[in-house]
């Protein structure tokens, strides 16, 4: 199947640049989300990170982050958008990185077991099969997945509260699976292979670290 084929099945996200938001609020809240995400790349400081791979990768904005903490690794990046793609590669044309466009659920272009650290952000909840997009994340890694999704229903609510998507009772356009703080470990789960060594809950998102278990 061709990738342009492969896109027509997968639901693209709304994509805001949320990081360059003017909005007090909203530049309060994605500064959160920014600061939980480098203590979870942080906290594998120690650890032996030759490569690093981004699926859903959008902008690249989490990119620079990555590379400010691992400069010496390799870093990887992908995304169904073709458009988001060239924006990272300007975003991020300070540093190398080996982009590709490619849909979550079917990451051909990548190896089995071909990176330490797969970071997925806001990502799953526009997955028509998030269970075979998990799978891929856990195929690619052989180490630890950082993975982000909005909290429910407090993310419908807050749309709720400031006006916006209210004939969809808040929900953002492309969110199509909806998980809350207990549902969402559990889902996580799934990945049999794959424990859960840390949770953050940077509002109104929740953050994941797992880490695959010693054979």
């Amino acid at each position: 199947m061709k990738k342009k084929e492969e896109a027509q099945h997968q639901v693209y996200g709304n994509y805001v640049d949320k990081y360059n938001s003017k909005n007090f609020i909203e530049k309060y809240l994605v500064e959160n989300f920014i600061q939980s995400f480098k203590k979870n790349i942080n906290s594998l400081l120690n650890e032996s990170i030759a490569s690093i791979c981004e699926v859903g990768c959008a902008e690249g904005e989490l990119l620079k982050t990555v590379y400010s903490i691992f400069p010496k690794s390799t870093i990887f990046a992908t995304d169904i958008s073709e458009e988001e793609v060239k924006k990272a590669k300007i975003n991020c044309a300070a540093f190398p990185v080996d982009f590709s466009v490619q849909n979550a659920e079917s990451l051909k272009e990548y190896k089995d077991s071909s990176f330490e650290i797969v970071i997925c952000c806001e990502v799953l909840e526009h997955l028509s099969d998030p269970i075979k997009g998990l799978e891929e994340l856990c195929r690619i890694s052989n180490k630890y997945i950082i993975v982000s999704v909005p909290n429910e229903p407090i993310w419908r609510m807050l749309n709720v509260a400031r006006g916006k998507y209210i004939r969809s009772f808040g929900n953002t356009p492309g969110h199509i699976n909806h998980w809350g703080v207990i549902q969402f470990p559990k889902f996580l789960m799934t990945a049999s292979d794959y424990s859960i060594i840390k949770k953050d809950y940077p509002f109104p998102w929740q953050m994941v670290l797992l880490k695959k278990r010693e054979p």
